[in-house]
């Protein structure tokens, strides 16, 4: 595998890591403020009591869950151009299998 394509995956396994890490904190974020909207309810006499363990184990679940469809979406595709790009080097130059 040359240098270059080496790189190439090396930068997307980085930006899908940093992708999940900012799913992760928004989704799990985004379950914090249900959880006080929640309790501010419940306080006001508006709602039910909740637990916060429940809640946001649930929320970290989902959160997990969706950090890593979006993970895996950016280094899929970062790695399918990386092929698209080696094979479309490979057949402009001629060659027909990389060097051994």
């Amino acid at each position: 595998m040359p240098g270059w394509l080496r790189f190439a995956v090396g930068f997307w396994l980085a930006a899908a890591f940093v992708v999940w890490n900012g799913f992760f904190e928004m989704f799990v974020g985004r379950g914090e403020r249900d959880y006080l909207i929640a309790q501010a309810n419940h306080d006001l006499g508006l709602g039910p009591g909740v637990v916060m363990d429940a809640m946001m184990a649930a929320s970290v679940r989902e959160a997990a869950l969706k950090a890593t469809i979006w993970g895996v979406l950016v280094f899929a595709a970062g790695v399918t151009a990386c092929v698209l790009v080696r094979r479309l080097t490979r057949r402009e130059t001629g060659a027909s299998r990389p060097p051994a």
